[in-house]
């Protein structure tokens, strides 16, 4: 699946988002937002503070996987990716 149809963007690649900014989109929580470098996807994967806090716990060469479960991540549409990070990566206060 690389492609989704959004009810407010149309025909859209995607992006996953962890839970917590999936939800935030909407209401608006500063739960920060953070994103990889690597992608197969229309955009790479992105994470609220909560979610980089946890990664970054992970011992140097550990795996991640426990980490990308616990994210529990959702299918944006390309244009909602975007839009939370407009809205989520600025309230963070970098």
């Amino acid at each position: 699946m690389n492609e989704v149809e959004c009810p407010e963007h149309g025909k859209q690649g995607i992006g996953l988002a962890c839970t917590h900014v999936a939800h935030a989109i909407d209401s608006g929580a500063p739960v920060g937002f953070f994103w990889g470098d690597d992608t197969d996807t229309a955009r790479p994967d992105a994470w609220c503070r909560a979610c980089e806090l946890a990664l970054r716990a992970v011992p140097p060469g550990g795996s991640t996987e426990t980490w990308f479960l616990a994210c529990d991540y959702k299918v944006l549409c390309a244009g909602c990716w975007d839009l939370a990070k407009r809205r989520l990566y600025e309230a963070r206060g970098a």
